[in-house]
């Protein structure tokens, strides 16, 4: 009977200790997701990268920004002649004749005059980007890679590029 009690004493203690590691790890996890990071301010606008979950296509990028109470910039500006990757939902800013893309503009005022890919504070980051691909992907780049035209489906769990009136 006392080999019987300590087993289950043991057991519980186990059991215990499982679901404390379950809960961190679960907290960890929600803790990371909608993870805000100032990227910087352009004509009016102060720029966000959000941690999201999931595949990195225009609806999650769109529903993230929605979430975090910010708006979606497009993957061109919507200025000027800025307007093949923008649509009616998307922000629209000067480019100050940077480049038509948002990527590029922010990687100018972060990283000096380079494209996305090689500014480490975008790295991961991803875009929306209407009538692009079928499978509904945001653009996305990887400064580890100096990748850019990362297709979104295919990537899980990156950040979503979000504004909101400075």
């Amino acid at each position: 009977h006392t080999s019987r009690s300590l087993n289950s004493t043991q057991q519980t203690g186990k059991m215990w200790t499982f679901l404390l590691f379950i809960t961190a790890v679960v907290s960890l996890t929600a803790s990371t997701q909608g993870q805000q990071v100032h990227l910087t301010t352009w004509d009016g606008w102060a720029f966000y990268k959000i941690r999201t979950a999931g595949s990195m296509t225009n609806n999650k990028v769109k529903a993230t920004c929605a979430a975090a109470g910010m708006e979606y910039p497009c993957h061109y500006s919507g200025t000027g002649g800025c307007t093949s990757y923008w649509t009616s939902g998307c922000i629209t800013f000067d480019d100050e004749g940077v480049a038509c893309r948002t990527p590029d503009v922010l990687s100018d005022k972060l990283c000096g005059p380079t494209d996305g890919s090689h500014c480490q504070p975008l790295d991961d980051t991803f875009v929306y980007t209407p009538n692009w691909l079928d499978d509904d992907s945001a653009w996305g780049v990887d400064y580890d890679t100096q990748s850019c035209c990362l297709e979104g489906a295919n990537c899980k769990g990156k950040y979503a590029l979000c504004a909101d009136i400075d």
